[in-house]
């Protein structure tokens, strides 16, 4: 059986979507270290990084709203990311906002010396920085962090050094970039694949990319944003998206990535269960998970499992 370290991360202080918090919790709920025993993952559960309320905190920084506390809570879950992988496991980070991926990335790419690639799957860029940020929100930052852009103190949460080469990000699925994203985007040459390039292109070209990414970087970290997928496959996400990629596209390039990359580690973000309908989008983020990391567990094979003879 693959070995997993399940952490979770119920951190809310990245946005506005209240309710994310309980995401950890909720997968649990779901049985989802059970589910992916089917898979052949065994899931050793860290339980949750303790996140202090937004009600005990000040925002500070109007252009860094709460800033000293996401970096304190993202570099516990750096530490525990790269504990789980240099200790050969798989790392799956369930949260919370999307800012949490400042640790995820930053611990797997410490326990793999900076040899890493990210693919990373939302409807935005992620990619302001304090001073071109509209909201202050850190969810929509981290991404240009992980890569050296904007506020040390983000850049710098860690450890100093570039948790993630430019040349090393694949981002997937964006329907809705700022100006400044676009930007940064095409200044410094950054793979992305749209959803306008799935519609007008299918997946081949995604695929190639996908092909050339693991070709380079051995290791390679995972995030979903759930907000990436059509709001009829994921009424839970934070954010619920009305053109976001279908389920058999998502299955898909899940099933591919798990195939034909080294997958060190998964986060799955901004779930909010108050929102989810029939724990639908729960079940997709556990069948996405297995995929992510090679395995596989579906609707059919929780079936099979339920109705085996003998």
């Amino acid at each position: 059986m693959t070995q997993a370290t399940l952490i979770g991360a119920p951190l809310d202080l990245g946005a506005e979507n209240l309710g994310v918090d309980i995401g950890p919790n909720a997968f649990r709920y779901q049985h989802l270290i059970q589910k992916l025993a089917t898979a052949d993952l065994e899931v050793h559960d860290n339980g949750n990084i303790s996140v202090t309320e937004r009600k005990k905190l000040q925002p500070g920084n109007p252009r860094l709203k709460y800033a000293a506390e996401i970096i304190r809570v993202n570099e516990e879950l750096a530490r525990q990311t790269e504990e789980a992988i240099r200790g050969g496991n798989k790392a799956i980070v369930l949260g919370g906002d999307h800012s949490l991926t400042l640790g995820t990335v930053s611990g797997a790419s410490a326990a793999v010396d900076g040899n890493i690639g990210v693919i990373y799957f939302d409807a935005h860029g992620d990619m302001n920085t304090d001073e071109t940020t509209l909201s202050g929100n850190i969810h929509g930052m981290h991404l240009a962090s992980l890569m050296g852009f904007g506020a040390p103190e983000l850049a710098h949460a860690y450890g100093e050094r570039v948790k993630l080469p430019k040349e090393n990000l694949l981002h997937v699925g964006g329907s809705d970039f700022d100006q400044a994203e676009i930007d940064l985007i095409e200044r410094e040459k950054l793979q992305t694949f749209t959803l306008f390039d799935l519609l007008t292109s299918n997946l081949a070209p995604l695929l190639a990319k996908i092909d050339e990414l693991a070709s380079r970087v051995p290791n390679i970290w995972v995030s979903l944003d759930l907000d990436s997928i059509d709001r009829v496959y994921a009424p839970g996400a934070g954010m619920p998206n009305p053109k976001g990629l279908t389920y058999r596209e998502i299955a898909t390039i899940a099933e591919y990535i798990g195939r034909e990359c080294n997958v060190v580690g998964v986060d799955v973000v901004e779930y909010n269960p108050l929102q989810d309908e029939q724990n639908k989008t729960a079940e997709l983020g556990i069948e996405l998970i297995a995929k992510f990391l090679g395995k596989e567990y579906s609707w059919y094979t929780g079936y099979m499992s339920r109705n085996q003879v003998g």
